[in-house]
């Protein structure tokens, strides 16, 4: 009898939890390749030469870009069988005087310079930096959305 009660609560609660997963998920995107694999990228788009870039230096590895006002994206992009470029862009921004904080402020100036450089790649209004540049700029901008989330 308590055999049969706990798996009702079993079924119960993985119920419960797919009928959340159902209507927090899925109306957010419009598959759940989506979810996996990042949103479909239309040729012409920006979110098409972001990931046609990504994949073409960094081959399915995280690439970053950056406007120069202190936004930093972290792009992954992966070419599915059938042709399609599926891109997943997560953004951060770094304000110039955060805090009042030197390393805000040289960060900011860096990702400025980088984009201003000729032989840089461009992608739409974005510019690709290097990998160490990028995750220690995309790290950096993590922590302060984190920090001003917390507050």
């Amino acid at each position: 009898m308590k055999r049969i009660a706990l798996l009702k609560q079993m079924f119960l609660g993985a119920a419960l939890m797919l009928l959340t997963l159902t209507t927090a998920v899925l109306p957010t995107s419009a598959s759940p390749l989506d979810c996996l694999f990042g949103r479909v990228a239309t040729p012409g788009s920006e979110l098409h030469a972001l990931g046609t870039a990504a994949i073409s230096r960094s081959h399915g590895d995280a690439a970053y870009f950056t406007n120069g006002k202190g936004r930093v994206l972290e792009v992954r992009a992966r070419a599915m069988k059938d042709g399609v470029l599926r891109v997943s862009v997560d953004r951060v921004y770094i304000p110039r005087n955060y805090n009042g904080n030197a390393r805000s402020e040289t960060v900011y100036d860096r990702l400025g310079q980088l984009a201003t450089e000729k032989e840089a790649i461009r992608a739409g209004s974005y510019v690709m930096v290097d990998a160490a540049t990028g995750l220690e700029a995309y790290r950096y901008g993590k922590q302060i959305a984190k920090a001003l989330d917390s507050e």
